[in-house]
């Protein structure tokens, strides 16, 4: 195909579809043992699916970085030039199933499988034929991504600016179910709780009076009634405390909140508000201790990751800019950051997935002036889980990033 295809601005989605001619997707039918159709329709989805996924990881300056790392060293430019060997059954084919695991753990930041099944599902083949083909797909866009930067001289930055101005085509043409995976659950609003309000209301008061048998007080109001009054104003001091306590209880949530953050000075006279008690300011604290010996763990908090992606959220860089200006104050100290997962999705992605993660830190702490030789890296995938993984909260405690003060 020509170069001047490559030269072009836009237009990647058709580009990666046009490889995929009618002798290609029959070829990929018998290679995957599906009927033609369904072949046909998975790959039409495919093809948006990996390249949102690189959109994703190309979404961050770090993983911009790890997308031109991957097309330098995966040799993946001659693909597109020999399409039908890619698909036609033979080593090629064989190498790239062997491999697609821990490449779509990549391109899909851990969530490969459930992008497979979903596109199984769009496309009417099984989640087995579905991986086989995305394995086909994704160094088939990651060769025509390597051309375009070739032809265009494109660093990782620009390439990554070029592959992000076509995310909203690219999106529009991924299989809804497969969108739903990539652009990860968004937040769940919590409707305000009610108890407070209710315990405040006095419908006890009318209860109790519309209870008090009316022919025994017709009968005796002398002698009830002095009973009755004590009952009532005891009933409603009751109802007075608990409303006090209640009242009190969303008093001390608002202070709380309100007094969280924490200020600490650091050597050299800069300062910073934490939230007290979280892995930055227990950090701080073990640095400034020179008793306290080294090797220490801290569990990050306040550290959330878009789904399935090293993109941090636009809250969490917060915590990542508050540890380089401790580093910094702490110029000897040296740490490791260490990935972990639960066990959702394969162990080889997983590990793939939290490798990412901790070197995403990593560059951001190196982008701000750490030294890249004070921090190391680890990704554990799901092989150290601090929390059974048969339960959400389990998983959730189970997703975490480590660090470890090595040397103070």
């Amino acid at each position: 195909m020509a170069v001047s295809q490559f030269l072009r601005p836009g237009g990647l989605l058709d580009t990666v579809k046009s490889f995929l001619t009618p002798d290609v997707v029959r070829t990929a039918s018998s290679v995957v043992g599906e009927p033609e159709a369904p072949t046909q329709q998975t790959l039409t989805g495919a093809v948006p699916s990996v390249l949102s996924g690189l959109t994703n990881l190309a979404s961050s300056p770090t993983g911009a970085t790890n997308l031109g790392t991957l097309l330098r060293d995966g040799n993946y430019n001659s693909v597109a030039d020999n399409v039908r060997s890619l698909f036609g059954g033979g080593a090629a084919t064989s190498s790239m199933f062997s491999g697609g695991p821990h490449l779509l753990g990549t391109v899909f930041g851990g969530r490969s499988e459930a992008v497979a099944d979903a596109l199984a599902k769009s496309g009417g083949v099984s989640s087995a034929s579905a991986t086989k083909l995305l394995s086909l797909v994704a160094p088939l866009a990651l060769s025509v991504l390597g051309k375009r930067a070739s032809a265009q001289n494109l660093n990782a930055s620009a390439l990554a600016s070029s592959l992000l101005s076509e995310k909203s085509e690219i999106a529009a043409a991924v299989p809804p179910g497969v969108s739903q995976i990539l652009s990860g659950a968004g937040p769940t609003v919590v409707p305000p709780r009610k108890e407070v309000e209710k315990a405040t209301e006095p419908i006890h008061l009318e209860r109790v009076q519309a209870e008090t048998p009316v022919a025994r007080e017709e009968r005796r109001p002398m002698r009830w009634l002095p009973i009755l009054l004590a009952a009532l104003a005891a009933l409603a001091l009751l109802l007075f405390l608990r409303g006090r306590t209640a009242r009190n209880a969303v008093d001390n949530v608002t202070t709380s909140t309100t007094n969280a953050l924490s200020k600490i000075t650091l050597p050299g006279g800069a300062s910073l508000s934490v939230p007290q008690g979280s892995m930055n300011y227990n950090l701080a604290a073990f640095l400034a201790d020179g008793s306290a010996n080294v090797p220490k763990t801290f569990v990050f908090d306040h550290l959330n990751f878009v789904s399935g992606s090293t993109q941090l959220t636009p809250e969490s860089t917060s915590t990542v800019n508050d540890l380089a200006q401790i580093l910094k104050a702490y110029p000897n100290t040296q740490v490791q950051l260490a990935g972990h997962t639960d066990n959702t999705g394969s162990p080889q992605a997983n590990q793939a997935l939290s490798s990412d993660r901790a070197n995403a830190v990593k560059g951001m702490l190196v982008n701000q002036g750490i030294a890249a030789d004070r921090i190391s890296t680890a990704g554990y995938g799901q092989d150290r889980p601090v929390a059974s993984n048969d339960t959400e909260e389990g998983r959730a405690r189970n997703r975490r990033l480590e660090l470890t003060v090595t040397r103070k």
